[in-house]
């Protein structure tokens, strides 16, 4: 046998080790290439639940709020009152307004249909903190807003933060 002879069966069992070497690492190509779609939809939930959050924290804490944001002892019912739309988020003015909201298709603050983001939907909760929460402070002086994004690629993306009447 030649010199050549060896080195083309050096160069075939070079070929079948690196054949089986890339097999191997096809499954954890494929979890690269899943965990970095996940990522974008997860970083995209944050990016709209944090959108609708603050426009949320826009509003006034309460109805009854006046313009000075003087402090109100009495609460309100949580929920849109008698002029607010329930389809039109433009009429809410308090934060409460907001509990119960849901977008099938993410809108942005004045109703437009963001169109690039369908497969997400999104919710809003708002609370009063209730005195475990809030230990000595009375409990109409906080109110929690949860804000959800959802999308069948990824678990819910919360984020929640507390607003005072204060």
């Amino acid at each position: 046998m030649s010199r050549s002879g060896f080195v083309l069966v050096e160069v075939t069992i070079a070929y079948v080790i690196l054949v089986f070497a890339l097999v191997a690492l096809v499954p954890v190509f494929i979890i690269a290439i899943r965990a970095g779609a996940n990522t974008e939809a997860l970083q995209t939930a944050t990016y709209l639940s944090n959108e609708l959050m603050e426009e949320v924290r826009m509003r006034r804490w309460d109805e009854r709020t006046p313009a000075s944001g003087a402090h109100i002892s009495a609460p309100s019912t949580l929920g849109r009152d008698g002029t607010e739309s329930a389809t039109d988020k433009r009429t809410f003015d308090d934060v409460d307004d907001f509990n119960g909201w849901t977008e099938g298709t993410p809108m942005d603050p004045v109703m437009r249909a963001l169109p690039d983001f369908k497969a997400y939907r999104r919710s809003v909760a708002v609370a009063y903190v209730d005195s475990a929460m809030a230990a000595s402070v009375p409990v109409t002086d906080y109110k929690m807003i949860t804000v959800c994004t959802t999308t069948a690629k990824i678990s819910p993306t919360c984020l929640s933060t507390m607003v005072t009447n204060r």
